[in-house]
């Protein structure tokens, strides 16, 4: 028996978010699959704006190509007469794959709503990865999969009718945060107290009036925000509803806010290294594309050390100190718990509570998480 390696394959990935600036799970996991000796595709979203029906570029990596394709003329179909939408599309990804012009030993999709059925790439093994909640239509790639991934218990017992192996895997920290995690334990003094978030601030999802509430009711406490506030600026998703343009205007319009935009990871993790941020924060609601289960950046917040107050995510649950969030997922109490954590920044800072945090980050690298995700399949499949 020959055990299954990602190494030498030709991956394609199918992301639901085109690659750019602000780099999440797919991304990550085509980097980390192209630094390993794969030949490695990224499928943005079809674009309604391209000069090319179908366009191949090499990244800043040699074996990682960007494939983007333009909107179809049919796309309408999709929401109105699926089955001829469905016929159309497998002329189309016919097309991406003989531009590929090799044979996919590995499909992996993230994505929910565009591909029902994955078998239409002829892939040797087909890999269904959600990471955000699905809806029942969203269900159907899983039913053509080989094999399921997702990053909470929640999101995976969505298909525990459908008859394929499945497993939990955590959101890995990419190599960039992997500095901040192997970086000495800083103490830093109590006074000019800094909060961080980095994240798209356009994504409807954040929770707006308790992050106005915190930046409130702390005048003495600086917030820094990283991450998309202006349309032209977000690769992975962007909102023009009142609430999110009410929110960019009220933090613009704070004394104690300060806003970063979009930055390269790399610049990103610098510039947190800089800051000596002493608390991350993150509130989500409970909305389309969120049940709260997980979320990529607690790993990326957990790697600095420092104490991060959050809304209830279920995937961390029992992880207590590590991240202070209401265990009875009442979110007005998350200001009653910011200023407890503010108020005793001493404990929730401690070397031992930050050596934790660290330790758990860096045991779900994304290499780790590759190489649990090959145990997996070797479990479930027998490869001669």
């Amino acid at each position: 028996m020959t055990n299954f390696q990602f190494k030498n394959k030709t991956i394609l990935i199918i992301s639901p978010e085109k690659w750019g600036k602000m780099m999440i799970s797919k991304h990550h996991y085509a980097i980390e699959l192209a630094k390993m000796g794969n030949r490695v595709y990224f499928l943005n979203p079809p674009q309604a704006k391209l000069s090319e029906n179908i366009a191949i570029r090499q990244s800043k990596l040699s074996n990682l190509f960007i494939i983007s394709f333009k909107k179809p003329f049919f796309y309408r179909l999709k929401f109105h007469f699926k089955p001829a939408f469905d016929l159309l599309f497998s002329f189309l990804i016919k097309k991406i794959t003989q531009k590929i012009n090799r044979k996919i030993d590995v499909l992996w999709s993230f994505d929910l709503g565009l591909f029902d059925n994955l078998q239409i790439f002829n892939a040797g093994l087909t890999i269904f990865h959600p990471v955000d909640p699905v809806t029942e239509q969203q269900i159907l790639p899983a039913y053509s999969a080989d094999i399921i991934f997702s990053i909470s218990e929640k999101i995976l017992s969505s298909f525990s009718k459908i008859n394929k192996p499945k497993f939990f895997i955590n959101h890995g920290l990419s190599k960039e945060f992997q500095q901040i995690a192997e970086a000495n334990v800083s103490i830093k003094k109590t006074e000019n107290i800094k909060v961080g978030y980095f994240g798209n601030l356009l994504r409807p999802i954040l929770d707006t009036s308790v992050l106005k509430t915190l930046i409130a009711e702390n005048q003495g406490i600086t917030f820094v925000f990283w991450g998309s506030y202006e349309n032209k600026d977000s690769n992975i998703g962007a909102s023009q509803n009142e609430e999110v343009l009410s929110f960019i205007n009220f933090l613009k319009s704070q004394k104690n806010v300060f806003l970063k935009g979009a930055k390269a990871k790399e610049d990103l993790v610098q510039e947190i290294i800089e800051e000596e941020i002493d608390v991350f924060t993150l509130v989500y609601k409970y909305a389309q594309g969120s049940d709260r289960s997980n979320a990529h950046k607690l790993i990326e917040y957990l790697a600095s050390g420092k104490v991060i107050v959050a809304n209830l995510f279920s995937t961390y649950k029992d992880f207590d100190d590590l991240i202070v969030m209401p265990k009875d997922d009442d979110d007005s109490k998350i200001p009653i718990l910011f200023k407890q954590v503010i108020n005793d920044l001493e404990y929730y800072n401690s070397p031992e509570l930050q050596k934790k945090r660290i330790e758990f980050t860096l045991d779900n690298t994304y290499e780790k998480q590759i190489q649990r995700i090959e145990n997996q399949i070797n479990k479930s499949f027998k490869r001669t």
